[in-house]
């Protein structure tokens, strides 16, 4: 390979930033019940997650990743399309409805909160970002890298499951089921019925610059 070109890929790589990439699962009811519920509430769903680490054969990371959830069981390691190497692993984290119960546990970077619109016809789903994890880590990973963490080039996926009879879901622009759509769409889901939503680069950036944003809304009707 000629010399230049290397020299431009690791640049690229220098200057591209670290990310870690999100999975997680979700079930209409656990979030419907836990809206409705008037007191404080919390539970754990497992969560896949992605990072970039130095590479496959070093532990240090992933020892340091472990800290910021509730629960991590390393699954693997492998180099990407971009020829940086990524570990995997299933991790817990927090369902919660309200914010308070999230940022006073402070016990996982990232969580959902699932709440009633004010004419409680609807129930939000938001991501949320711890502000003291999330700054701590930016600080490791800058002082090993000297890159910067950016959660605006991660990605962010919801595993919706259906185990009600029917939910009818509303999603903000975003990608669902490996299809874009660029306005507020809604969709009747049928019992067992599964929908994938990538939240949008839009909303990345927003999860970046505030630690919360919106990933959908169900009609708040419980059919089972």
């Amino acid at each position: 390979m000629n010399k230049k070109i290397i020299i431009l890929i690791s640049l690229a790589l220098i200057l591209s930033g670290c990310k870690i990439d999100f999975t997680g699962d979700l079930y209409t009811s656990d979030l419907i019940d836990l809206a409705n519920t008037k007191e404080n509430k919390k539970f754990s769903l497992p969560m896949e997650i992605a990072y970039q680490v130095s590479d496959c054969e070093s532990d240090e990371t992933s020892r340091m990743i472990s800290t910021y959830f509730i629960e991590y069981k390393n699954t693997g390691c492998a180099v990407g399309e971009d020829f940086m190497s990524y570990a995997t692993a299933q991790v817990s984290v927090p369902v919660v409805n309200n914010y308070d119960i999230f940022n006073d546990a402070n016990d996982s970077l990232i969580g959902f909160v699932a709440y009633q619109s004010e004419d409680t016809k609807f129930v939000y789903v938001d991501a949320a970002i711890s502000a003291d994890l999330h700054q701590s880590l930016k600080n490791y990973v800058y002082n090993e890298t000297f890159q910067e963490l950016s959660l605006t080039d991660s990605n962010l996926i919801i595993r919706l499951n259906n185990d009600l009879n029917s939910a009818t879901v509303e999603v903000p622009p975003s990608f669902v089921d490996n299809k874009p759509i660029v306005f507020a769409t809604k969709y009747n889901m049928e019992r067992r019925e599964l929908l994938i939503i990538q939240a949008s680069n839009v909303n990345s950036s927003f999860l970046e610059n505030n630690l919360w944003t919106p990933l959908f809304m169900l009609e708040n009707k419980y059919e089972n």
